[in-house]
């Protein structure tokens, strides 16, 4: 296809701005004319759609939502009407124009998808801005007609993109059963799907197109597609202007009789919506051309874009079809005017006529009975199958992210200062248990740089016997979001995010930003590295808890993170239960472990302690918590002095004594270690405790403030309307941390013990290459451990833990 071609059938005209332009060509006056239609608001579009001025399952999808980011910029006097402030008015206005559109053709599933698409990412938006804090200077409405317009023309782009990928499958499914280059095909279609039914490339028509793009391409028949004549108007109109060879148009009533005399090498068609068993709607007469295909033995292929794949509708008697005014049929057809006229836009072809279903993601094919599993399809795909996504799961390479980048990922390419593949440099540098981790730099401005965190469908250190969640990737770009709007000033920023690929581009910390972890095995002393790290804490755990939500808020907010199911179990199955038991992935220093490991296992009232924590941490839903907050999700520098907490994919809501927990038992860890690593000298271990009480306290006074400022403090928990006097709040500020510290030290045995005796260990002591030394050391972290989780509620203060931990070492 040449440029020429298809900038002369281009369907839409969309120009970026303030405010955007949307201008739609008006197919109904097609081949006589070309004009282009101003789209300005949502009653433009709606119109566009429902007089089927223009057509074609996806372009309506984009036309819609184009239509929804062009209204709220143009006419703005609704808007004016509201708070700009005020998201939730906003978000109501948002779902009247969307559910207004959904009105306007009833059968291609597109159309809802998109406006559901565009719903989440409002939702999501609000979402967030529920999270900010007060020193945003952008606006409510500011920020959702910004996300609006972003990804309503990141599926402007997409469309184009994923009509390429999934002409280039019907294209390899087609000719793989043609061999010999020499053979070139005779295709068939009906209807229009070519770049006047899309935003640009087309469907079953890009398959043709891709056909012939590979020299294999004899000749395309088209249908007339009556009463409305697409194929005829629209379909010869694009034939013709690209110089299709064999370009050949036929009545709909002649493709039984061209089969039976002409060789016919396949037929594809469009859909407008494939249902779960695989029965497809698609434009009236495609049924009697699937009947004409299986008489003649030809392969009969449906192109669909994944958006049009429909597991909530089971089978096509299911879907709604929509009949056309009889006006429009007897205008075409010459009848009379009173002739009583049954008129259908589409029919339904049944899966057992279709040979297969070509999307992006590949070609779907059908069971031993003729029906497809289109909803296994989709879940293979990694997609949630109510909101279906366009995009394919690709495990990145450091070949391959630089094109990704370039092509998905605008806002980080412009961090980067680049502009073409070959502009980037990728090293992988990821180290960790889960995740890929990719630093990528423009080799012409090396200061230019981000890092890509994707991750893998399984757990990276057991391999793929082990599979694992991609949706953590979103729970965590979600978490980053949140803390980012509580604690700025300690979680880098976010540049991209692709919940099909599971991947994340952020800010790049450059060097000597190190993993925490890293640096304490190195003996760096880090000045204010637990100050920082309490005021995080204190800052998220506040801001996300019931202190500062309504119950409202906090239970949509628990609905919402409880769906991070997967990761939670994980960490139940490898903290709170593998280790108090023979499992295959528990691990230690054997044998000089082998009977401290025993000794766990017939520990009753150990068993019981862990037991009461693992209910506590599925039971308490406190705050949102980063649920990971070990010294590897930490990076630091030590001079300037910078902190930032990065790697939240286990988030959800649950008890704020994990996190503390986790923090304060990575530096017991560290301390423990100490004797195994003597370069650093003995007063570096002092140093460590001294950190963690410096956390500690950092973290309650942080705490402590945010809970006596009366802007801060605005939720329900210990609400400022019941405890009026300072005595009372004193008593439960007193009460309350008491039982946080409990749950801290409690949650710090757990994750101490299970870092030595369970399946993930820490560098800290697993670079100890002395076994009997290695040993020696994690003899002294599971006592303290051990004691911990035994004990903690009678402990009184962190100095007291010190004090443990000190007469624990041999």
């Amino acid at each position: 296809m040449t440029e020429e071609s298809t900038e002369l059938l281009r369907s839409l005209i969309y120009e970026p701005g303030t405010p955007p332009k949307l201008h739609v060509l008006n197919q109904l006056l097609l081949p006589g004319e070309r004009v282009y239609i101003e789209i300005s608001d949502v009653q433009a579009a709606w119109t566009a759609i429902r007089d089927m001025q223009i057509r074609g399952a996806p372009l309506i999808a984009i036309v819609a939502v184009l239509g929804l980011a062009v209204d709220l910029q143009t006419h703005t006097r609704e808007l004016d009407q509201l708070d700009p402030n005020d998201a939730e008015a906003l978000l109501a206005l948002l779902e009247t124009k969307l559910d207004f559109l959904m009105t306007s053709r009833p059968t291609a599933v597109n159309l809802f998808n998109a406006v559901q698409e565009l719903r989440d990412v409002c939702h999501r938006m609000v979402m967030i801005d529920d999270d900010e804090d007060d020193t945003n200077t952008t606006t409510a409405r500011q920020r959702l007609l910004q996300a609006v317009t972003q990804h309503a023309e990141f599926m402007l782009e997409r469309d184009v993109q994923d009509n390429k990928t999934l002409s280039q499958y019907g294209a390899h499914e087609l000719l793989s059963k043609h061999s010999s280059s020499d053979e070139k095909l005779t295709l068939m279609t009906i209807c229009n799907t070519g770049s006047l039914a899309t935003a640009l490339y087309g469907t079953a028509l890009g398959i043709v197109r891709a056909v012939r793009d590979q020299q294999r391409l004899a000749a395309i028949i088209a249908l007339e597609t009556r009463p409305y004549n697409q194929g005829s108007r629209l379909t010869a109109f694009e034939l013709q202007a690209e110089q299709m060879p064999g370009a050949t148009l036929i009545a709909d009533s002649m493709a039984a009789f061209y089969c039976q005399r002409h060789k016919v090498h396949g037929i594809v068609v469009g859909a407008d919506r494939v249902c779960a068993n695989g029965d497809t709607a698609n434009k009236i007469g495609t049924y009697q051309l699937a009947l004409v295909a299986r008489a003649h033995n030809i392969p009969f292929y449906v192109a669909a874009p994944f958006t049009t794949l429909d597991v909530t509708t089971a089978a096509g008697q299911e879907c709604v079809i929509e009949e056309r005014p009889a006006h429009e049929f007897v205008q075409t057809s010459q009848a009379p005017a009173d002739m009583n006229v049954w008129n259908p836009a589409f029919d339904i072809t049944p899966a057992q006529y279709i040979t297969g279903i070509v999307t992006e993601k590949g070609v779907l094919h059908p069971n031993a009975d003729g029906t497809f599993d289109v909803r296994r399809f989709v879940e293979s795909k990694g997609t949630d199958v109510a909101a279906p996504s366009t995009q394919d799961y690709t495990e990145q390479t450091v070949q391959t992210l630089p094109l990704y980048l370039t092509q998905n990922a605008p806002a980080a390419m412009e961090i980067l200062e680049a502009v073409e593949p070959e502009d980037l440099e990728c090293v992988e540098v990821g180290d960790g248990n889960l995740n890929l981790v990719f630093i990528v730099t423009n080799k012409y401005k090396p200061e230019k740089q981000v890092i890509v965190k994707q991750s893998l469908p399984y757990v990276r250190c057991v391999g793929e016997s082990w599979p694992l969640t991609l949706d953590r990737a979103y729970y965590e770009y979600q978490a980053l979001a949140a803390q980012k709007a509580a604690c700025p000033e300690f979680v880098p920023s976010l540049y991209h995010f692709s919940k099909p690929n599971g991947l994340i581009v952020m800010e790049y910390l450059k060097p000597p930003h190190i993993i925490l972890r890293k640096g304490l095995i190195q003996g760096i002393r880090y000045p204010t590295m637990a100050v920082d790290m309490g005021t995080f804490c204190g800052k998220t755990l506040f801001l996300t808890s019931g202190f500062a939500l309504s119950t409202t808020e906090l239970r949509a907010k628990v609905e919402m993170w409880s769906a991070n199911s997967e990761m939670c179990a994980l960490t139940e199955q490898v903290v709170f239960t593998e280790p108090y038991m023979e499992a295959t992935n528990n691990r230690w220093t054997s044998p000089q472990l082998d009977d401290e490991k025993k000794a766990i296992e017939e520990d009753i009232e150990l068993k019981h302690a862990a037991a009461h924590y693992k209910h506590k941490f599925v039971g308490s839903t406190q705050a949102l918590i980063h649920a990971d907050l070990h010294s590897g999700s930490v990076m630091c520098a030590p001079s300037p002095q910078a902190t930032y907490v990065i790697d939240p994919e286990f988030a959800f809501y649950g008890p704020m004594g994990f996190d503390t927990g986790a923090f304060v038992a990575n530096l017991f860890l560290a301390y423990v270690a100490q004797p195994g690593h003597p370069h650093r000298g003995p007063d570096y271990a002092e140093w460590i405790l001294e950190q963690i009480v410096t956390f500690y306290a950092a973290f309650e006074r942080q705490f402590l403030e945010l809970w006596n400022d009366p802007t801060a403090h605005t939720g329900f928990v210990y609400g400022r309307n019941t405890l009026h006097s300072p005595e009372a709040v004193a008593r439960a500020q007193q009460s309350f941390m008491k039982d946080l510290l409990a749950d801290t030290l409690g949650f710090a045995g757990m994750k101490m013990l299970r870092r030595i005796v369970g399946i993930a260990h820490v560098e800290d002591l697993d670079s100890i290459k002395d076994a009997d030394i290695r040993a020696q050391c994690e003899r002294h972290g599971l006592a303290l451990a051990k004691t911990f989780i035994k004990t903690a509620p009678l402990i009184p203060s962190m100095d007291d833990a010190i004090q443990l931990a000190r007469s624990f070492k041999k």
